[in-house]
Formats: C-alpha cells, structure tokens, sequence
C-alpha cells in the first residue's frame, strides 16, 4: 500500500480533493495526533497521515519531532509497501521557482551541529530517497537534495553548509522521515514544491504569498503520478 505523509494540514488538503480521500478513525491511540485519509481502489488503496495539531495549541505539527512520531505510527499500523513524502518546501533563488516541484534524491540534516569526529555522518546525513529518471517523469519534477531543520530562516553557516552539499531545497521534516523509514526498509520518495527562498531576507513572507500556488502545483504533480505509484504497490 501507498501511504502519503504530509506535515501541515493545509499542505495536504489540496491532495485530498484531488485523490478524493475520505477521513478515517485512527488505528492509534486517540491522544496522539497524527490523523488519517484513505482512498484509492481495492487493487490501489491509498492512505494520507498528516502530523496533526499540537493538543496545548493548536499549531500544525511542523518539523522533526512530530514527522518522527506520525512515520513510526504509520508504519506500526499501516503497513505501507511504499511512503511519499509530499508538502511544501524553501528553496534556492539562484536554481529554483517558486511553485516549481522536485523529487528528491538526499535528504541532509543542516542543523545537528555535533562537532565530534565520530558523530559526523550521522549529524549530516545524507538520508537517501528512492529517485529515479522514471519518477522525475512521472512527477514531472527535477531531482535536487534537500537539507531538513527546524526552523523557516537560514543562518549564514547553513548556506555554506546547503554549498557545500549541493542542496537547493531546504525542509522541517524530510531527512528524519528518510531516517525513519530507513529502519524498517520501506522504500520512500520524497516531493516538495517551493514556497519561498530561503535565502531571501523574509522568506516568511514569500511562504505565506505563494503557499496555495506551491501546493496546487504539489497536489497536480501527486494527483497525475499517484495512481501509478499505488498501482506498483499491490
């Protein structure tokens, strides 16, 4: 089975309409927040968890913490054969556009500074994602590494850092998804439609100006090549 992971609920609304996915009980426990869409066919079912809203404030669930929790309770109850990630991201304003979708081939951490020897692959990553030329076609996407922290602006040694690794999108959930996932040997695939630069001096205000292109863009690219991937799985 298919299973979609979005962080932000209104990241994957427009994917709900378009794949026409119905709300369902969770198989987990009620107080834990991930919440879950289902659909497709019997021969190419379809799941969506979303990271869900913080019980004491009601936020969407952003970043590495709740992507970690919603991917382990996916995988314990779902069974997925197969994970996309899908949501909006930041990106280079010298190699990418705004509302432009890429699949993602590395998944980099850019914010675990850990500076001992022994630690260094595993502060940095990369978190490899299944990316081929035959999933660029279908999602009509270019390939790009991605570097994932927890927060919307980037300091001036996470640029060098996105230069030094060739990264041109930047995220709050992707590499500990990979991580995750990774432990259990579930093929994932990653997609991100950019929102805002990140090397813009308010990319806040670019990711609230062009967040409903990026996800309409994000929801086309997934409504045209998600019955394919389910199909694969079954």
């Amino acid at each position: 089975m298919l299973t979609i992971l979005c962080a932000m609920q209104p990241e994957a609304d427009a994917i709900i309409r378009a794949l026409d996915l119905t709300s369902k009980p969770t198989p987990w426990a009620t107080n834990l927040p991930p919440n879950l869409w289902t659909g497709g066919t019997e021969t190419a079912p379809i799941t969506l968890v979303t990271n869900g809203f913080d019980p004491r404030t009601n936020a969407n669930l952003i970043g590495t913490t709740p992507a970690t929790l919603a991917t382990q309770l996916l995988i314990n109850h779902l069974n997925p054969t197969r994970l996309l990630i899908a949501g909006a991201a930041g990106g280079c304003s010298q190699s990418t556009s705004i509302g432009e979708v890429f699949l993602i081939e590395n998944a980099y951490h850019h914010d675990r500074r850990i500076p001992l020897p022994e630690f260094t692959h595993y502060a940095h990553g990369p978190e490899p994602l299944h990316c081929t030329p035959e999933l660029a076609d279908i999602f009509n996407a270019r390939p790009a590494n991605i570097s994932t922290g927890n927060a919307l602006d980037t300091l001036d040694h996470e640029l060098e850092f996105f230069r030094a690794h060739n990264i041109t999108v930047k995220d709050m959930e992707t590499a500990s998804i990979a991580w995750t996932a990774s432990l259990h040997n579930i093929q994932t695939i990653a997609i991100r439609s950019i929102t805002d630069f990140y090397d813009h001096p308010t990319p806040e205000n670019q990711f609230l100006a062009n967040f409903d292109l990026a996800l309409t863009t994000l929801a086309n690219a997934i409504a045209a090549a998600v019955p394919k991937l389910a199909a694969q799985c079954t």
